[in-house]
């Protein structure tokens, strides 16, 4: 009985750290973009801006998926490519970098953010959006504006910050992508926990 009672206290420590963890890291976020309503050839924009006094974060990008074509323009200081991942940067006046996109299906990829934004004393903020534009960059395409944003505010007289995450319903929808080391943390401390109960019956 005494086993199974320092299980059991075990299980319950995993799974204060995982929420202590979950709590405490940034989340990653999978952005996905349904431009099967539309057709031919458009640019799709990310673009990372700060106000002057904002705390220096990194945009991360990955895991692109679509037809995405070539680079249509990019900021000096945006590192890295669709394939292999890209970095914007919100100093100096923000990072973008612009595509060609193929539409008339699914476009995804993953962002997260660096940085202490969340934990640092400021009044200013951070903005992450996606854009879709016609193919000469005229006016926007399917939505009169970002079809996915992300506000990154800090923190504000001792109240820690936030990210903000707005999207359009139809055409862009944002979903927190778990971590696979605090996935597997929760599962087998939920699994011991089910064998614990299972020995005390």
């Amino acid at each position: 009985m005494r086993n199974l009672m320092k299980r059991f206290s075990l299980c319950l420590f995993a799974l204060a750290l995982f929420a202590s963890n979950a709590a405490q890291a940034l989340p990653t976020y999978q952005v996905k973009v349904d431009t099967r309503g539309l057709e031919g050839t458009a640019i799709m924009d990310f673009n990372f801006l700060a106000n002057a006094g904002a705390t220096p974060v990194n945009a991360l990008l990955s895991n692109f998926s679509g037809a995405f074509g070539q680079v249509y323009d990019a900021s000096p200081n945006a590192a890295g490519s669709i394939g292999d991942g890209v970095v914007l940067g919100n100093q100096d006046g923000g990072n973008y970098l612009s595509h060609y996109v193929l539409l008339g299906g699914w476009f995804s990829f993953d962002v997260s953010f660096d940085g202490a934004f969340a934990t640092t004393e400021s009044m200013d903020a951070s903005q992450f959006d996606v854009s879709l534009y016609k193919e000469d960059f005229s006016d926007y395409l399917g939505a009169a504006g970002s079809l996915a944003s992300f506000a990154l505010m800090p923190q504000v007289d001792g109240v820690p910050g936030a990210i903000v995450v707005s999207a359009v319903d139809g055409l862009a929808s944002v979903t927190e992508v778990p971590e696979p080391s605090s996935l597997l943390l929760v599962l087998g401390a939920i699994a011991a926990l089910g064998w614990a109960r299972s020995r005390a019956v």
